[in-house]
Order: structure tokens, then sequence, then C-alpha cells
């Protein structure tokens, strides 16, 4: 009695391990409901820089998807030929033509950039003047996101980053609108 009763335990326990894999296995295959339109899924030195160079919209900076600043956002558009040229902008915007409409665009300077993977991650250098003053600063790309900006009830997809400036590195995020 006791014998029958373990080995249907242990049947139950398989079977309900069984019907969990099947679950996961057949949620991977359906591919990511998150956002349709950011489509690259990896981090590779390739992908990062083919995604923000022939994008034509602004990629934001900032700490979370959601943060909040007094002093506005960065926003950066890429070149293929290896510049991107830095703005202030006070919020997210739905398109770089929408913003150049609405006169915010405040031009703070244009960097060089390169592009180079180191393990598993790509590592975005930045020279130039911005303001007048020289700097250097370094975004390392850790993780794709999605996300939807509260305040602009725009959806965003980018990039989590570990972002480098003098030696100073803070989580962010580096985002453009989604359409």
């Amino acid at each position: 009695m006791k014998k029958s009763r373990i080995v249907a335990v242990a049947l139950s326990l398989l079977a309900v391990f069984a019907i969990g894999l099947a679950g996961c296995s057949k949620s991977s295959k359906s591919g990511s409901n998150q956002q349709a339109s950011f489509k690259n899924k990896t981090t590779k030195k390739a992908d990062v820089k083919s995604t923000l160079t022939k994008s034509t919209q602004l990629w934001y900076v900032a700490g979370a998807v959601n943060s909040k600043s007094n002093s506005g956002l960065e926003a950066y558009r890429f070149n293929s030929d290896g510049k991107v040229t830095v703005y202030n902008v006070d919020k997210f915007y739905k398109s770089y033509s929408a913003a150049n409409k609405a006169n915010a665009l405040n031009k703070v300077g244009t960097l060089n950039t390169t592009f180079k993977t180191k393990g598993d991650n790509t590592i975005i250098n930045f020279k130039g003047k911005l303001s007048d003053i020289p700097m250097t600063q370094k975004f390392t790309v850790k993780d794709t996101l999605t996300g939807k900006n509260n305040a602009s009830k725009l959806k965003v997809a980018g990039y989590h980053i570990a972002r480098d400036v003098d030696q100073d590195v803070t989580k962010a995020v580096l985002v453009k609108v989604a359409n």
C-alpha cells in the first residue's frame, strides 16, 4: 500500500514537471510578445552598431525608462559615418521630426564613436566636445529592454547600459521610441 502511494506521488510529480516543461518550450517558440518593432534581441557588436546607426530616431539616455530629471534628457542621433549628435531635450518625442517641430532640440555637441566587443558586451566609446568642453565617455551595452514611458505614454525599446563618464560608472538605459 505504501509502495503504491509512493509510486503514485512520483508519477504525479513527473506529470506536473512534464506539463511545465511543455509549457515553457511552447512559450519560447512563440517568440517575444514584448515589442515586435524591436527585433534585435542580442547585444553583439554588429547588431548594436547597426541598430543604432541605421536608425534616424533619437536615442535617449536616462537613469531608467521612467526616471525624472529637472534638467532634461540627453538624446543621441547616431550617423553611419561614426559620429553622433547630442541634444538636450525636455521629454521623449515620438520622432526626431516631432522634436524638431517642437523646437525642443538643444544641440550640445558632436562626438566621434567607436564600437567594440568585449566578451558578451558591446562597448561604445565617445570622444569629442560637449558645450565646448572636451570629454570622453563609454557605454557598455548589457541587455535589451522594452517598456513604456509613463509621462509621454510612448513605448520604448533599447538597451540597459553601464555609463562611464570620467571613470564614474552609473546604470542607465539607452532607448528609442518604438513605432
